[in-house]
């Protein structure tokens, strides 16, 4: 009998919901001072925030829309976690990346991805393909971010150099620009790959077919 898996966004909602548990056990346990009262109190807001965000977002296709909604008190110490769990929610194959966004606007997108065993070739560095995801990623967002509800993107082709072999964190860094006109076109966007050094590692070139509607 096969036993499938429960899916990482699930997962991660049992997890926390079961620390909260654990958190407001411990602090039964200790004297109720002001103190302790405050900090529950905190915890447990924070905590019921967090799940009803999650929950609320976990479908979204807006991604700007969804990182300001994370922007509350508290609550951005984590924004980037949850951020992450929902990306990989609706992006699936980002997953096999270890990636975190740290800024995202209208137009520009940010991040930085670890160098784990699981992304290495047999060189030591890491893989060509596992740079190309993260390049996709943050370029899609930053791509994203710009479109309105009625309007639709659709990466149409990708053609990255790769300038010095990868190793240790790397940042992404992407600018879209929309432009002004309406209708059916294609738009190019560069995104930049670099290390800890501040030496470009790649330069990932994106074409998107753009769709826009008046409102």
């Amino acid at each position: 009998m096969n036993i499938q898996a429960a899916p990482p966004f699930t997962s991660a909602v049992r997890d926390l919901a079961h620390a909260v548990l654990q958190i407001v056990y411990s602090a039964l346990k200790l004297e109720w001072t002001l103190l302790t009262r405050f900090t529950a109190g905190v915890v447990l807001a924070t905590a019921a925030t967090t799940l009803y965000l999650m929950w609320v977002l976990r479908n979204s296709r807006r991604p700007l829309q969804v990182w300001e909604a994370l922007n509350k008190p508290v609550i951005y110490l984590l924004r980037g976690w949850i951020f992450g769990l929902l990306l990989r929610q609706a992006n699936p194959y980002c997953g096999t990346i270890n990636l975190r966004i740290t800024t995202l606007s209208k137009g520009t997108c940010s991040g930085f991805m670890t160098d784990q065993h699981r992304v290495r070739n047999p060189f030591k560095s890491i893989h060509a393909t596992a740079l190309c995801t993260f390049a996709e990623t943050v370029g899609g967002l930053a791509a994203l971010s710009t479109l309105g509800k009625k309007d639709r993107a659709i990466l149409v082709a990708l053609n990255i150099e790769y300038k010095k072999k990868a190793r240790g964190l790397i940042t992404a860094t992407a600018q879209f620009d929309l432009g002004k006109e309406s209708g059916k076109r294609d738009i190019d966007e560069e995104v930049i790959l670099m290390d800890s050094n501040l030496d470009v590692l790649a330069v990932a070139k994106l074409t998107w077919a753009i769709e826009t509607k008046d409102d």
